[in-house]
């Protein structure tokens, strides 16, 4: 979404939304050489976003969907600014969109009620991101943002030797921390896919694996929603 000075882009002379939202979909058909587009997000809605994109968009949406150039409706929250997960929670209460991608990981679990409960009623698709970032694949970040939750008292502070995660490869579930987080989010149910990002091969790969690993063991991922059960305020970045 485009604001600016806290105004819709429509604001802004010479600006039409529905106009350019048919271009790119017409300029991305003919790029991909293909006749229609499986999933169209609205990408990175923020919560005071949402009502415009209702009002403005949604309608040309479906037009586009009943022509056949879209398969399936999506909206993508703006995780960053909103990691209680408010404008998926409104954007739910509508009943157009087939798709949602939403923030989710083992540092913040909030959307497993705020969001899953709604789309596994709705049968509605989920594309999970932010499953691995700094927090789970650099220690020291970890130690800073575990330090911040004990702060906040989001986490039992306890007394523990080596890192706040380390259970999850000391007690035999995992090799790495980035590969128990690849797997508490595919196998959380509701979600359908969890995204990876990297510009290496090798990374490609590890990834890949970890995702196909089986669930990590019952009595780690009950141990992880109860540490993290009251977190609701960090993207795990």
């Amino acid at each position: 979404m485009v604001f600016k000075d806290g105004q819709p882009a429509s604001t802004i002379v010479g600006f039409r939304p529905k106009a350019e939202l048919k271009k790119s979909l017409e300029q991305s058909l003919r790029r991909l050489r293909t006749d229609y587009i499986d999933i169209y997000h609205v990408h990175g809605v923020e919560p005071q976003e949402y009502p415009y994109v209702s009002d403005n968009l949604v309608a040309d949406l479906l037009r586009l969907k009943e022509q056949g150039k879209i398969r399936f409706m999506g909206v993508t929250e703006a995780f960053i600014e909103d990691t209680k997960h408010q404008m998926l929670q409104r954007a739910l209460e509508d009943r157009w969109w087939d798709v949602v991608m939403v923030g989710f990981n083992i540092l913040n679990q909030s959307a497993r009620a705020a969001v899953l409960s709604k789309t596994l009623e709705r049968n509605t698709g989920v594309l999970v991101m932010f499953a691995v970032r700094k927090a789970l694949s650099q220690p020291a970040r970890l130690s800073e943002i575990w330090a911040e939750l004990k702060q906040k008292g989001l986490v039992d502070g306890g007394s523990s030797v080596g890192g706040p995660l380390d259970f999850l490869i000391k007690e035999g579930s995992s090799s790495t921390i980035p590969e128990a987080a690849y797997r508490f989010c595919r196998h959380e149910p509701g979600v359908h896919v969890v995204l990876s990002g990297t510009g290496s091969a090798d990374h490609l790969k590890a990834n890949i694996e970890s995702l196909t690993k089986p669930p990590l063991p019952e009595t780690v991922t009950a141990r992880l929603r109860e540490i993290f059960g009251k977190v609701d305020c960090i993207t795990g970045n």
